[in-house]
């Protein structure tokens, strides 16, 4: 049994928090579960007498299909790829990840096809068993976010205690280059519909790249199932339409130029 991914799940309890337990995501002779343990730090020498609710994840469930004509990434030294593969510790929670894998990787060929400075380099997808198993894209140094706030603060905080004149700097710097990307996917008939700091990634030539497709839509489909980040959207667009990306670039400016909290539209 090898252990795989351990994450601790909390319960918000009559205003505090309350451990619930820990999930275990493990590999058996070559077959991958998920269980959950009792312990907070289980450790990596786990048995499955050790684990409650173990269940088989499938290969299909995570794992689609490759379809034809898929760009396959050529093999690329670590420190150039970020191979992006599906969270299976999210399956307890979503049924299935193997069509937003399909949903992701269309995106990106479409991107592939006519790419952008300010959008992620997508080299093509790792396949095995005739399987879609990660998509490989450009590594890139930092995202925005742990570049201007690497202690997570939440939006109200960061922007009462940090030097609005570096923020300011920063905004001039980047949020140009940002907006062009996503006019970029604008014109390829794409929203992004998931902008924020931590999806904007700074590369070695100091470049603002936008990552992270799995949320990315056609203008005009609907997003009532699609992953978006709280307080960098609002939860009454259900569609995806240009806006919500320009909006969203309306709010990382806020964050980084504002003073006072009043100016954000999505809370903070």
């Amino acid at each position: 049994m090898e252990v795989c991914q351990t994450r601790q799940c909390f319960k918000a309890d009559n205003g505090s928090i309350r451990f619930l337990y820990t999930r275990v995501l493990f590999n058996q002779d070559g077959k991958i579960f998920t269980g959950q343990s009792s312990h907070k730090n289980p450790g990596s020498k786990l048995h499955m007498k050790d684990l409650e609710n173990v269940k088989h994840i499938p290969e299909e469930a995570y794992s689609p299909l490759t379809p034809p004509k898929s760009t396959i990434a050529p093999i690329l030294p670590a420190d150039r790829c970020y191979l992006k593969r599906p969270d299976l510790m999210s399956l307890d929670v979503s049924p299935g990840l193997a069509s937003p894998v399909l949903q992701e990787l269309e995106v990106c060929e479409l991107i592939k096809q006519r790419p952008h400075s300010n959008i992620a380099t997508y080299y093509g997808c790792q396949s095995a068993n005739n399987r879609v198993i990660g998509l490989c894209f450009e590594r890139y140094l930092i995202t925005l976010l742990a570049m201007v706030n690497p202690g997570h603060l939440n939006k109200s905080m960061f922007i009462r205690i940090s030097d609005r004149t570096v923020t300011q700097e920063l905004a001039d710097r980047y949020l140009p280059g940002v907006e062009a990307g996503i006019r970029h996917l604008h014109s390829l008939g794409l929203v992004h519909n998931d902008l924020n700091p931590n999806n904007i990634m700074i590369a070695a030539d100091d470049r603002p790249v936008i990552i992270d497709f799995d949320s990315c839509r056609a203008i005009g489909a609907n997003l009532d199932k699609v992953k978006r980040t709280h307080e960098w959207y609002s939860p009454d667009v259900h569609v995806s339409v240009e806006t919500n990306d320009l909006d969203a670039l309306a709010e990382i400016r806020a964050w980084l130029t504002s003073s006072t909290p009043t100016r954000f539209q999505f809370g903070g």
